[in-house]
């Protein structure tokens, strides 16, 4: 299964929506010009031209810049990061995963890869969820939750081999997942410009089975 992008997942979820046609222009146009040249740098201007609709509409539609951005992190946190979670449980149902280091390379590539795919749309959300930790917590619950059905069918066999530690897998996910987010949170959130995705793939890896072997 071919794993869509933050930004054709944002445009389904807008179909789906009761917005009007021009709401979902402005929509689509913001997540284009917030992820290309920042939000403080973008002008309701700009989105308009861009959405083909006069700048009243968008005033009309959003009243503020803070509006529109309001507007754009709804579908995000309650579509889009969820259809990217269920996307990513239906891959790893699809691997052959035989062993500890297969389940982990391949999780951990996937989601570093599907991360830098997404940079510039993921660092808007990043923003929010750091200053919301209400909300950063929810979706991280929410992840869990999705992910645990199939987490216990794989993770459950390497525990039954001897191959991983005997915790309860809601801990291994937070400790798998954990050391992905420490390698990407700097990348996202432009403190670190330079990343090498191979290396950070070898080295978390090589931490986590230090980590999680029985």
């Amino acid at each position: 299964m071919q794993s869509h992008n933050l930004t054709d997942l944002f445009s389904s979820s807008l179909a789906d929506s009761h917005l009007s046609a021009k709401q979902q222009s402005v929509l689509k146009a913001s997540l284009q010009l917030f992820s290309e040249k920042g939000f403080d740098r973008t002008s309701t201007k700009e989105i308009a031209q861009l959405a083909g609709v006069s700048e009243g509409t968008v005033y009309k539609q959003f009243k503020t810049k803070e509006g529109i951005l309001q507007a754009l992190l709804a579908p995000m946190i309650q579509q889009v990061i969820p259809s990217a979670f269920s996307e990513f449980i239906h891959e790893i149902g699809e691997q052959h995963l035989p062993d500890l280091h297969t389940f982990l390379t391949f999780t951990v590539h996937n989601r570093m890869s599907f991360v830098i795919a997404n940079l510039a749309q993921l660092r808007i959300l990043a923003t929010t969820l750091l200053q919301d930790t209400v909300l950063s917590q929810a979706l991280a619950e929410k992840f869990q939750e999705q992910f645990m059905s199939q987490a216990t069918k794989v993770l459950g066999v390497y525990q039954r081999e001897g191959a991983l530690v005997n915790w309860p897998l809601g801990r291994i996910l937070r400790y798998i997942f954990g050391t992905i987010l420490s390698y990407l949170l700097p990348v996202v959130l432009g403190v670190q410009s330079d990343f090498d995705l191979e290396t950070a793939v070898s080295e978390a890896v090589a931490f986590l089975e230090r980590g999680l072997h029985a």
